[in-house]
């Protein structure tokens, strides 16, 4: 779970969070300067915050892909059941 949390969810939350404190911060320097138009949030470049989830997903999994894990050619156990209990996979040697 927390997993999925790190490579997925909090990678696409990341710029849409950011973006908007950013358009709350840009509202609220136009409301106290006087400005009668505000910023709108439908009106930003949502392309771009796509794209910059997508990105951080990418680049998220990559690491995860990358940094775990045995290296290639390694020789693994299955997982076995053993006495009720479920003995995790584990590397030979």
């Amino acid at each position: 779970m927390l997993r999925i949390l790190l490579t997925i969810v909090l990678p696409i939350a990341l710029p849409l969070i950011a973006y908007f404190g950013y358009m709350s911060l840009m509202r609220r320097r136009a409301q106290i300067a006087g400005e009668t138009s505000l910023p709108r949030w439908q009106e930003g470049p949502w392309p771009w915050v796509i794209l910059g989830g997508a990105g951080l997903v990418l680049a998220a999994l990559l690491t995860w892909r990358f940094m775990t894990g045995v290296p290639a050619g390694t020789k693994l156990e299955s997982p076995r059941l053993i006495d009720g209990q479920v003995q995790p996979s584990r590397v030979v040697e």
